[in-house]
């Protein structure tokens, strides 16, 4: 049994799925840094923040004197900033005489701390490195253990609780001696309480729990919500490009508001468009070619038959029509042949080689009066010549002819056809103007499409089989020219345009 794989998932699956990573992802984020590295995030804030105090603290004293030290307004300063802060605050000489000191409410901290080793220990540290902060971590249970093993009374204390009652927070102690205005040495002593976080990381994890089970059902009902936004209509553009292929050409989604669903099926409404409009041009150049392959079929037929059933019809002016009419055919086999050829760029020989185009085009235009002078066209060429290009004569001959042959079906009731070859530094330009009516301006892009017929009662050509204009464009384009027309109510003019031969 053939598995199916996760890519031949639905938008909706795909979108259920990334949903869910994204918020997973999101979630083990929230667990992190709100319940495994919250202990570590709120000390490193604390500790930033007494240094940043202590730091305050170490410019006033630098400034200070011995005197000033006593000063209330030194013990104003203390205690502003530790009642501000929420901290203790004690300042000592160099033999541990303290100037003065504040304490936050109730904690008593110096008492207990000044009646254990460590603080001796501390204190000498800080007078060794002068200028060097030092930090100490300390918990309440270590503190009230330590102060009781050294046997001292401890004044204003009470006894130290049950070990499960005590408060499992970790104190931070930052000591610090600076050099006053008296090069005296003074010593910062700091101590900051941390808030045990215990009771709040449970509160969190059990918040967390709730968070994260609402967080995945809002992910998976709006990862449907939206797949349903972007899939439906989605869904309905693909089933109408599908119905492309049948020849339904009648796509049409409103209402949407995704933009690039909005651009998908404003190109596939183009494509719709483009696709009913090749169709009725199809249609149409079937139509056209069936008229000219039936033509020449019924005129054929007719006269062999006239020829095979009446005694003395067997003249030459019958079978010239023949012949006429087999030649007719022939070229528009051959015509549509060297179309499809040119438009798939198979097989397609170019022989490159230098020839005068002057030379190229009034041969085919003495042809061409040679032919219909009789019929009263009037042909008029003009040309300052030579022009050596380099370009496939033959080719080039046949656009030439095209051209001719397209303004002699479409010429006015004067039948007269302007040929003029202007040559400019770098090119040589060819202009065949007739003085029919024009080309109405709205369908001047789809002349060159072989499917298009200029008149739908479909004008038959005077020589050739009526696909020339696909045929030129082809050629020119082969050689890097340019091909265009302008056209008026006076007449229209076809140009084409080829590089000079550069010496």
């Amino acid at each position: 049994m053939k598995s199916i794989k996760f890519k031949d998932k639905s938008l909706k699956v795909h979108l259920v799925f990334y949903m869910v990573i994204f918020v997973f992802i999101t979630l083990v984020l929230l667990w992190l840094f709100q319940v495994f590295f919250l202990d570590k995030f709120y000390s490193s804030i604390k500790r930033s923040t007494i240094g940043n105090i202590a730091n305050g603290i170490e410019i006033v004293l630098e400034e200070s004197t011995n005197e000033s030290l006593n000063s209330s307004e030194i013990a104003n300063y203390i205690t502003r900033i530790a009642v501000v802060n929420d901290i203790s605050i004690l300042l000592t000489n160099k033999n541990g005489v303290i100037y003065t000191g504040t304490e936050v409410a109730g904690n008593q901290f110096f008492s207990r701390f000044m009646n254990i080793d460590a603080y001796l220990k501390v204190f000498e540290n800080s007078q060794k490195n002068i200028g060097t902060p030092q930090y100490l971590n300390i918990s309440s249970y270590e503190l009230f253990h330590l102060s009781n093993s050294q046997g001292k009374e401890i004044e204003n204390v009470n006894k130290p609780p049950l070990e499960n009652e005590i408060r499992k927070g970790q104190n931070i102690i930052y000591t610090n001696t600076v050099l006053n205005k008296n090069n005296e040495p003074v010593t910062i002593i700091l101590f900051m309480e941390l808030t045990p976080l215990s009771t709040t990381v449970e509160t969190l994890k059990s918040q967390l729990v709730y968070v994260t089970i609402i967080m995945l059902l809002v992910a998976i009902f709006l990862a449907f919500f939206i797949a349903n936004k972007i899939a439906k209509p989605i869904e309905s553009i693909t089933k109408a490009a599908k119905n492309l292929g049948k020849e339904k050409y009648d796509y049409q989604l409103e209402g949407l508001i995704i933009k690039e669903v909005s651009d998908l099926n404003e190109t596939l409404h183009f494509a719709d468009q483009e696709l009913a409009k090749t169709e009725a041009t199809r249609k149409e150049f079937l139509a056209n070619i069936s008229h000219d392959l039936r033509t020449p079929l019924t005129m054929i037929k007719g006269y062999s038959e006239v020829m095979r059933d009446i005694p003395g019809e067997t003249t030459t002016e019958n079978i010239q029509v023949i012949i006429d009419e087999t030649t007719r055919l022939q070229t528009l086999v051959n015509d549509l042949l060297e179309l499809s050829k040119l438009e798939s760029n198979k097989n397609i020989i170019i022989r490159n080689e230098e020839f005068d185009l002057t030379e190229s085009v009034k041969s085919i235009v003495d042809r061409f009066e040679a032919m219909l002078m009789a019929k009263g066209y009037n042909f008029e060429f003009e040309s300052p010549g030579p022009a050596n290009i380099v370009g496939d004569e033959l080719k080039i001959s046949q656009v030439i002819y095209n051209l001719i042959n397209n303004a002699v079906t479409y010429t006015g009731d004067d039948k007269k056809i302007i040929i003029n070859e202007i040559i400019l530094p770098d090119k040589v330009r060819v202009e065949i103007k007739d003085t029919g009516t024009g080309i109405d301006a709205t369908r001047i892009d789809d002349i060159w499409d072989r499917y298009y017929k200029i008149e739908s009662s479909h004008k038959r050509p005077e020589l050739g089989s009526g696909l020339g204009l696909s045929i030129v464009k082809s050629i020119i384009e082969l050689h890097d020219g340019k091909v265009g027309v302008t056209t008026g109510k006076q007449g229209s003019i076809f140009w084409f345009e080829l590089k000079k031969k550069t010496y």
